[in-house]
């Protein structure tokens, strides 16, 4: 019988993006992956995992590797049992498609224990290498746990992403896929987040007391996410999902505040299979990345608004791979306007959602009394934006994979969590 779950979330393992603790293998062993709707695979570090010691695994002839902006991993698939959610209320499946990382390049999860990707299976492509095992004279040909001896493949990520592609490709079915057609949990589910990055309290505070912090934490809603009437308030907003790659959307356009409307640029031919529409939602993704004309207009509507923006902005003109943060005394947010964005919506109607001063600047981040400015872009990057959770953070955000065609995301404005159920966050990450 399908039913809802909620899951606790917590932003402090992975920098700003959130994490779920999810229960894997016969022994139920605990990893925080973090949540990722631009990405389909379950990935877990081997070491936090310990796939040896568990009576669930099936092993399989398939391996898997994703590249990153930052990082990447590449280790054998495996079937095992995975449960999410609070004792008494968790959705529970045996012979969940998991890769466990063999090597991993630096930063790949930063201190989380892997990833869950919620996107769709063309994202989620395996190798059978049952004909190299073969050839090496592995019996039973399985890729766990031969890929685990890491000196016989001294290879980098990178390099083995060339040998293991010559091999055939498999589509691997995602872990919320496989809930969904099991019948465990409707074909929706919500993400309800506060920050981008972590809420710093004092300098050095210890990682218990971060994860404590209720702006660090958050809520992903597995099935259902309508009927939790005490996390939202009516009406939802719904843009169409037009590809269903990534959750690929139509962006038309922005506008900074009353300032004048900024068009979207449309993806260039050669962009078109690659990218397939000129934006996705990503809640990997703790930056929202425009293309570099986008950007760069939106940047002079800032300048015009108030010549002393500049000076504040400097720092934050390109994706440097790192957060580095401006005085906060220097910030008045109550001078910053909101920026809107437009979306062709369900219905082929205009929607409009809004970024809040306060989510495209995150306060006490990277370090207390800093700011830091979450809107970028990146040289030679093609016309599509990445709407990360600075756009996910001003809202209830229900990814209904259910509706016509290939789906809408649907907005709602987010209540905030009870004392009850920010007891119950405390108590799953503090365990």
């Amino acid at each position: 019988m399908q039913h809802s779950v909620r899951i606790p979330l917590n932003n402090t393992f992975a920098k700003g993006g959130y994490c779920a603790r999810v229960h894997i293998g016969q022994h139920q062993h605990p990893v925080n992956l973090v949540l990722d709707t631009g990405s389909s695979t379950l990935a877990v570090h081997n070491g936090s995992y310990q796939p040896e010691r568990d009576d669930a695994l099936q092993a399989t002839s398939l391996a898997q590797d994703v590249i990153y902006g930052k990082g990447g991993w590449y280790g054998p698939v495996v079937n095992t049992t995975v449960s999410m959610g609070l004792p008494g209320h968790r959705a529970v499946l045996d012979r969940v498609n998991v890769a466990v990382t063999a090597k991993e390049q630096a930063q790949s999860f930063i201190d989380a224990d892997g990833i869950l990707g919620l996107a769709y299976e063309g994202l989620n492509p395996a190798y059978d290498i049952a004909p190299y095992l073969q050839d090496k004279q592995v019996s039973p040909a399985l890729s766990y746990p031969f890929l685990m001896d890491t000196a016989q493949h001294p290879d980098s990520v990178r390099q083995y992403r060339e040998f293991l592609h010559q091999y055939p490709r498999h589509p691997v079915t995602p872990y919320f896929t496989q809930l969904e057609e099991h019948g465990v949990v409707a074909n929706q589910f919500a993400l309800l987040t506060h920050r981008s990055s972590v809420y710093q309290t004092h300098t050095h505070s210890p990682l218990e007391k971060l994860t404590s912090h209720h702006l660090n934490h958050g809520l992903f809603v597995l099935g259902k996410p309508k009927l939790h009437l005490d996390l939202y308030h009516e009406p939802f907003h719904s843009i169409k999902v037009l590809d269903d790659k990534y959750y690929n959307v139509d962006l038309l356009g922005l506008q900074l505040g009353e300032t004048p409307k900024l068009a979207a640029p449309k993806l260039a031919a050669d962009q078109v299979k690659g990218c397939r529409t000129n934006a996705i939602v990503d809640s990997g993704s703790t930056l929202l990345v425009l293309p570099p004309g986008l950007f760069d207009a939106l940047m002079l509507q800032f300048y015009a608004l108030n010549p002393g923006f500049k000076a504040l902005l400097a720092p934050f003109q390109s994706f440097s791979g790192e957060e580095v943060g401006i005085p906060l005394a220097q910030l008045n947010l109550k001078e910053w306007p909101p920026l809107y964005l437009d979306f062709t919506g369900e219905q082929g109607q205009s929607v409009r959602l809004t970024l809040s001063p306060q989510t495209y600047w995150q306060i006490h981040a990277p370090q207390p009394n800093q700011a830091y400015f979450k809107l970028t872009t990146m040289p030679s990057w093609p016309n599509q934006s990445i709407l990360g959770l600075p756009l996910l953070n001003n809202y209830y955000c229900l990814f209904d994979r259910s509706a016509s065609g290939t789906g809408a995301i649907r907005f709602a404005a987010k209540r905030d969590f009870s004392g009850q159920l920010l007891g119950h966050l405390c108590q799953e990450f503090s365990t």
